[in-house]
């Protein structure tokens, strides 16, 4: 049996995605084991799968990852060998890593010499993906965080072991050049983006890769939500679920904080008297908690893939992966980004008719209420919606990745 190493950074977004992955891969007779940081192996130690606690020395638990840090640490690690024992014990013959992570993706392959799938859980931003591969993205990130000068420790651990190996280093287009061997799996539809995108032989869309086994749902008292929403529904009000992810206090917290005022101001209107709005305030909750009322739910956390199941309307960030749980559950959308990639997401979720966008620093109580009832009954919102779907699901059925996972020579 093949087996199948995934190194994933803490993100909570990115992690769920790839447990729908390692599904695929374990009905496909491979053998899956996981690595992390501990906030990656506490997740996971919930699973069906095994997983490796690394790095906990550089990242313990509740360390928030820059996305502009490379840790030397970490590269040193992995280069010296430190960790020799995991990898010659699982004997993975693919290792499947976060695109978020791309210096540590090319010290493993020039360690270890593994297979490399590249995951992408977004799309980067300001970029036409008609005009650049995502390999070509990939080098661009890998480049700019090589050249900044806070990375400059795990710049010189990797020279030095590429010249002590006998590499032949005349530019950082030859360290980088290994990323035109990596596969890129995009979890996604391209039919999701405005633009035809370019699409490589590298480059994988697996559609929206939701996992069967909801772990978060474990840790939830959904059946008496469930009996809520059952209650609500028999007189008659309809769900709107509200969430601007983990982080929205972190990413943007003044956006945050008149996003989740004008929702809460949006259920005194008349207009919302069918409706209760289900707010999953996160970081913000403490702060908001006390508005809880007939026409409002409020929790810290919900899990997101089962709620969608019951609402009718879903006021999201822009991220993707509440985009994709949307879709999959037909529901219409307005989008209120904060920053990164969720304001193009916006345009996109507009552009395919999938629902709005707002800006929150425009918005107000009146013109939620007004955009609710735009979307509610929207019928080329429910087609686009049905459409988009019908794409992901078709997209997921190809086997091309478990054929190149497969393989024994892909390079």
């Amino acid at each position: 049996m093949k087996k199948v190493l995934i190194y994933i950074d803490p993100f909570i977004g990115h992690i769920i995605p790839t447990l729908g992955l390692s599904e695929k891969l374990i009905e496909n007779q491979f053998d899956v084991h996981y690595c992390g940081v501990p906030d990656v192996t506490e997740i996971i130690a919930r699973t069906q799968f095994s997983c490796s606690t690394i790095f906990e020395e550089y990242y313990p638990k509740g360390t928030v990852q820059k996305d502009t840090e490379v840790n030397a640490n970490v590269i040193s690690s992995i280069l010296n060998g430190e960790l020799d024992e995991l990898i010659n014990e699982i004997k993975p013959s693919i290792l499947i890593m976060t695109a978020y992570n791309p210096v540590e993706a090319a010290a493993f392959y020039y360690k270890y010499k593994i297979k490399i799938f590249l995951l992408y859980f977004y799309f980067p931003v300001n970029t036409d993906f008609s005009k650049i591969s995502f390999t070509d993205i990939t080098k661009e990130r890998a480049v700019n965080l090589l050249m900044n000068d806070t990375n400059m420790g795990a710049v010189n651990f990797f020279i030095d072991f590429l010249i002590r190996e006998g590499h032949l280093i005349t530019s950082l287009k030859d360290v980088l050049s290994v990323f035109d061997h990596f596969y890129n799996i995009i979890i996604s539809s391209p039919d999701f983006l405005t633009e035809t995108p370019i699409i490589n032989q590298q480059d994988l869309y697996i559609g929206d890769c939701l996992p069967k086994d909801n772990i978060l749902a474990s840790y939830f008292d959904i059946e008496s939500l469930k009996n809520k929403f059952y209650e609500q529904n028999r007189l008659g009000k309809k769900l709107i679920y509200f969430s601007l992810g983990s982080w929205a206090d972190q990413i943007n917290y003044e956006k945050a904080q008149l996003i989740i005022q004008n929702i809460i101001k949006s259920a005194d209107d008349p207009l919302m008297d069918d409706y209760v709005i289900l707010i999953a305030a996160a970081n913000l909750y403490e702060q908001y908690k006390q508005h809880q009322s007939d026409k409002i739910i409020m929790y810290k956390w919900v899990p997101q893939m089962e709620i969608l199941h019951y609402a009718d309307i879903a006021i999201l960030h822009g991220g993707m992966g509440g985009i994709k749980h949307s879709i999959m559950n037909e529901i219409p959308m307005i989008i209120v980004p904060l920053d990164f990639d969720q304001s193009e997401n916006a345009d996109r979720v507009v552009a395919n008719r999938l629902g709005a966008k707002m800006d929150a620093f425009s918005m107000s109580a009146e013109e939620i209420v007004s955009k609710i009832n735009e979307v509610q009954n929207n019928d080329e919102i429910k087609l686009g919606l049905k459409k988009m779907k019908n794409s992901f699901e078709k997209i997921s059925e190809n086997n091309t990745l478990m054929s190149l996972i497969n393989a024994e020579h892909i390079y």
